[in-house]
């Protein structure tokens, strides 16, 4: 099979490496503040994480704690406005994260928890992938951060996985290779995706490859 194939390409890739580090769960964070799982998962497609969406997602953590549900979030929206909120005036992504919103109201979702439950369903992911703006990539982000063991396939795991002369044409058999390699080593699949995220990030170690997929956008 060729994505196990793969996968064994890119396990032996890793393992070759002298610097990648493999970061497990209990060193990552999980979600338990909805309204800021939502400015995560909208903000993160297409802008650096650590320099524009980090920060806004602890402003909303830090001084917005009480809002940590869908309807207490929604409530603190109407009261300030979400410009305001989240310190962001571009009407795209203040529209996207107004319409999952509404769609989370719409589908009784209002915790963290109603979430993760509602996505483990391959319906409701199939719902949720219909609001504009969001792709494969945002439903296993998100799930990922709601401590789902899963992998979302974003620009800095195209080019790891180019960089281990691996074909990366096709969003979901990315996704497998990756997931298989994990299995492999042994090493959860959430943890997987993070270490090669952290690994690329180092000096934007996905720029030193002119890598012909820039999906971030498309994919989201």
């Amino acid at each position: 099979m060729k994505i196990a194939q793969n996968a064994r390409k890119l396990v032996n890739y890793i393992n070759s490496l002298k610097t990648f580090e493999t970061f497990y769960m209990d060193e990552q964070f999980c979600y338990n503040h909805i309204g800021a799982l939502l400015v995560d998962i909208t903000l993160q497609a297409g802008l650096n994480y650590n320099t524009v969406v980090k920060p806004r997602v602890q402003r909303v953590l830090l001084n917005y704690p009480e809002a940590n549900t869908v309807n207490k979030f929604q409530d603190l929206i109407n009261e300030l406005g979400l410009e305001k909120i989240i310190k962001w005036k571009n009407d795209i992504k203040l529209n996207r994260l107004k319409g999952i919103i509404d769609f989370a109201i719409r589908n009784n979702i209002n915790t963290c928890v109603d979430f993760k439950i509602y996505l483990i369903q391959e319906k409701n992911r199939k719902n949720f992938l219909e609001l504009n703006g969001v792709g494969p990539k945002t439903v296993d982000y998100t799930l990922k951060l709601l401590n789902v063991d899963t992998v979302a396939v974003d620009r800095h795991i195209y080019s790891f996985v180019e960089l281990a002369e691996i074909p990366t044409t096709d969003y979901h058999v990315t996704k497998k290779v990756v997931e298989y390699a994990a299995d492999f080593l042994e090493v959860p699949r959430s943890s997987m995706d993070y270490s090669i995220w952290h690994y690329m990030s180092q000096n934007d170690r996905s720029q030193d490859k002119n890598s012909k997929l820039q999906l971030e956008l498309e994919l989201i």
